[in-house]
């Protein structure tokens, strides 16, 4: 599974978009330097984008489609949240990283990386978010 992420998150290497030493951090490149002994951030992240994007989709399609909003209106913000989530979460993991120096020193991690990682993992959570509602839509339309 964590390869699937790497994969997913490298764009099956068609799009090179961070660092070959980022790609390395979040593999699990341990402090030492040794090999893939620590936590596989790819998988953590990956898992992380998935259950955030199926949650804010869940309460998007069952609680705030009854409100007052106009459905264009609560799918953008919902798709804008999701967006923004997990942005922050893919960013503020190598960040730290950086911050507190807390990667093997060999691996040269810089603030466009993390930009650039938060930036797939907001567009994929996107994809994800915009497959849900077409796959919801078919399916209720199926149903009338």
């Amino acid at each position: 599974m964590k390869l699937f992420f790497a994969h997913l998150y490298e764009w099956f290497g068609w799009i090179h978009i961070y660092s070959r030493d980022m790609s390395d951090f979040l593999k699990g490149w341990d402090y030492a330097c040794v090999g893939y002994f620590a936590l596989p951030w790819y998988l953590l992240i990956g898992w992380g984008m998935i259950i955030i994007t199926l949650l804010i989709f869940a309460l998007q399609y069952d609680l705030i489609s009854s409100s007052r909003f106009s459905k264009g209106e609560h799918w953008e913000l919902a798709a804008l949240v999701v967006i923004i989530i997990n942005f922050a979460t893919a960013f503020s993991v190598p960040f730290v990283a950086i911050l507190r120096e807390m990667h093997c020193p060999m691996l040269k991690l810089t603030v466009s990386d993390c930009i650039f990682f938060g930036l797939s993992n907001a567009a994929w959570a996107f994809i994800l978010f915009s497959l849900l509602s077409i796959i919801t839509r078919i399916g209720n339309q199926n149903k009338d």
